[in-house]
């Protein structure tokens, strides 16, 4: 079989090197005493599954070797002295799962290429960011066994992991558009149907545009009209436009309006869209029913709506409720010249009322995990 050869220099600059076979599955290096380190030759090792350098010296490291490999599981590069590392060229390594970085001097790591798939060991000491498209897609407790933080006593860090949200603006300070849109992609290929949502909200949100931050489809289609030559400002005004069509025809039929700020839209090209929020707003709670049994109520349509959901919210309602708070809930209705429907049932479950606002399972499964998390 083929055989590829790694070369690693001493810290007094001696140059060693080892042999492996192309088809090796584990690459380890452990414990060469190693200051850097030449990973060329792993283009050539398909079936790689595990690759260790723990326990060396290194000063540096280039993962670009690695970019394309669909079958690399584990990078050890616990105990080393890396001050940085650019972990963008793993992108592509959908199979990775596990990433030991711990024991080196990075004062700061970027995790946005890897954090949706990888399971990443840091010291406590590192300051994590990640670009604001993936803010939404975990939660608290998710992100905590994703970033598994270690103490510089090699004891577990027991509170939750910090992550810096970056903002489009502050990367491009420090990138062209160009680079901004290709990582947007690399997550945007990376995420399922079930976190359109959750994908939109963060975009959105990273842009400056939280107003818009409630478009229901698929996120890829607001950069449509992008291209790799535009400037971080035109293609954010791009952005902003298709956003506005996009929402436009969303709100025509009969799609949700939680989350959009008809008050920050004002003085914004989205101005054209308050008069049909408003109109929407109030459909939608004219089109919906509440089901209830007995004291229950089952809120699942109407935390759809953005005047229920505010109210629902202000009062720390759930899913369910059981009580008179339906009673409340239509006073409060009643105050700003809106109704509420109830249907009185025998069974919450046997009965399917079509919701009034036409959204994805990717929305609702925001929202009410939104919900769960509040009120469990």
């Amino acid at each position: 079989m083929e055989e590829i050869t790694i070369r690693y220099w001493s810290p007094h600059g001696r140059q060693e090197e080892t042999k492996f076979r192309c088809d090796d599955k584990k690459i380890d290096l452990m414990m060469r005493a190693a200051r850097k380190v030449d990973l060329s030759n792993l283009r050539r090792c398909t079936e790689l599954v595990t690759l260790n350098l723990a326990n060396n010296m290194l000063e540096e490291l280039d993962l670009s070797p690695l970019s394309d490999s669909q079958t690399l599981v584990e990078i050890r590069l616990e105990n080393n002295h890396l001050p940085s590392l650019d972990l963008w060229p793993l992108s592509s390594c959908k199979a990775l799962t596990r990433l030991n970085l711990t024991q080196n001097r990075l004062p700061a790591l970027d995790v946005t290429p890897v954090l949706t798939n990888s399971y990443i060991l840091l010291d406590s000491s590192v300051v994590i960011s990640s670009d604001n498209i993936l803010r939404y897609i975990f939660s608290t407790n998710e992100l905590a066994e994703r970033l598994l933080l270690i103490r510089s006593d090699r004891a577990p860090w027991t509170a939750p992991p910090v992550l810096m949200w970056v903002s489009y603006e502050t990367l491009a300070k420090k990138m062209g558009w160009s680079a901004i849109r290709e990582r947007i992609f690399v997550v945007l290929d990376r995420i399922t149907k079930n976190d359109w949502y959750s994908i939109q909200r963060g975009l959105l949100i990273g842009f400056g545009m939280e107003e818009l931050a409630g478009f229901d489809g698929d996120p890829s289609k607001l950069l449509e009209h992008t291209d790799e030559s535009m400037d971080y400002e035109t293609a954010r005004r791009v952005i902003f436009d298709s956003a506005v069509e996009l929402l436009d025809e969303q709100i025509t039929n009969n799609g949700p309006t939680l989350f959009l700020d008809a008050e920050a839209m004002k003085e914004t090209r989205a101005s054209k869209l308050i008069v049909k929020i408003v109109e929407a707003r109030k459909r939608e709670i004219e089109n919906a029913t509440v089901l209830t049994k007995g004291s229950t109520s089952l809120m699942n349509s109407l935390w759809l709506t953005h005047y229920g959901y505010r109210i629902l919210e202000a009062l720390g309602v759930g899913m369910r409720h059981f009580g008179v708070a339906i009673e409340g809930i239509k006073q409060s209705l009643g105050e700003i010249g809106l109704s509420l429907k109830t249907l009185e049932v025998d069974s919450l479950e046997a009965v399917d009322v079509e919701d009034s606002v036409v959204c994805t399972q990717s929305m609702r499964n925001f929202v009410f995990n939104q919900i769960e998390k509040a009120y469990l």
